[in-house]
């Protein structure tokens, strides 16, 4: 598949999930659980919001441009697109 394609597709992804995210979670967004399943780490929304959405256009943008180490930034950026989802699942 073209590079620019995947790139758009990752950036269009991205903006929906954080969107989404921060229409739905609280103010105070866990972001880590312990083994016991008690929250143990918190974050502001807009920080819970922000960071996965630079994570995975950086990581997008790092594959668009890469040529040798595509798949690092490629699972960087999936990485980027999981983790609110993640997120979203502990805090609804």
């Amino acid at each position: 598949m073209n590079k620019k394609i995947v790139l758009v597709i990752i950036i269009s992804i991205s903006i929906v999930l954080g969107l989404y995210s921060y229409m739905v979670l609280p103010e105070v967004v866990t972001v880590q659980v312990d083994i016991s399943g008690n929250p143990s780490n918190t974050f502001p929304k807009i920080l819970a919001v922000i960071c996965p959405i630079l994570l995975s256009i950086g990581g997008g943008i790092g594959y668009y441009f890469s040529k040798d180490k595509e798949s690092k930034y490629f699972i960087l950026s999936i990485f980027g697109i999981i983790a609110p989802i993640i997120t979203l699942l502990f805090n609804i």
